[in-house]
């Protein structure tokens, strides 16, 4: 997978556990799917960034239009089938443990309101996937990041014909997975009003109507923002495995 560095999931894997919203066709996907080709044209070729493209994904908060993952080609990384085992449980954890790099079973149980023996069975899950370091005292260690997550950025994308407020909603709603959040309107140009909110709110702005263009860049977020950001790294790795075993 590696030697093509674009990767579109447009459609549910069930496999992986990655669902998706059933397409609906009109002028807003037309424009998705025009900004979806200047995206693979603006990468093809290059083997230095890699990009994963999900359209529609199924995420706690609902179905965010578009997210574009950056990520890094490290084949020293291996995704283990007992990945597949991961819920939302694991990940709130992974996170956690990931944010706070040591701390206690007991604290986990005690911040996150998970009942014991929750904490102690998904902390069992991570460990055989050698994601923790769980040790006798009940101390757990974070993994350093790269050793399991190839992601580098996450970059949410809302897209409108028109409602440009709902755009804006939805943009910040996503700020709590993606380390940058923008709205993509069908338009040659935005009031100052439009401007102002997204502004003050560290949402960027991308136009398509005419020649595709990023108006006002979103501000960055460090990865991963929340549990929901590992998720997208389960999905990609996920997602490449099965691709490999299907021209084993």
């Amino acid at each position: 997978m590696d030697n093509n560095p674009i990767i579109v999931l447009g459609d549910s894997c069930p496999q992986i556990g990655y669902y998706t919203r059933p397409k609906t066709y009109g002028k807003e996907y037309e424009m998705v799917s025009r900004y979806i080709d200047f995206i693979k044209k603006q990468n093809q070729g290059n083997k230095l960034k890699h990009v994963a493209i999900f359209i529609e994904p199924q995420i706690a908060s609902g179905y965010p239009d578009l997210v574009v993952v950056e990520y890094f080609s490290n084949p020293s990384i291996m995704w283990s089938i007992q990945r597949r085992e991961l819920g939302k449980t694991e990940l709130q954890l992974l996170y956690f443990i990931q944010s706070h790099k040591r701390t206690y079973s007991t604290r986990i149980s005690e911040l996150l309101g998970f009942s014991d023996v929750e904490v102690k069975n998904s902390l069992k899950k991570l460990e055989k996937c050698s994601l923790v370091r769980w040790y006798q005292n009940n101390a757990v260690h974070a993994i350093e990041l790269s050793k399991y997550c190839r992601i580098n950025k996450i970059i949410s994308i809302e897209a409108k014909i028109d409602k440009w407020k709902e755009a804006i909603r939805q943009a910040e709603m996503n700020m709590w997975f993606s380390t940058e959040s923008y709205i993509l309107l069908n338009k040659n140009g935005y009031s100052q009003k439009t401007y102002d909110e997204c502004c003050n709110k560290g949402i960027g702005i991308i136009l398509v109507n005419g020649n595709i263009c990023k108006e006002l860049k979103s501000r960055k977020r460090e990865f991963p923002v929340s549990y929901a950001s590992l998720q997208f790294n389960e999905w990609l790795q996920g997602f490449q495995r099965e691709i490999k075993n299907d021209f084993k």
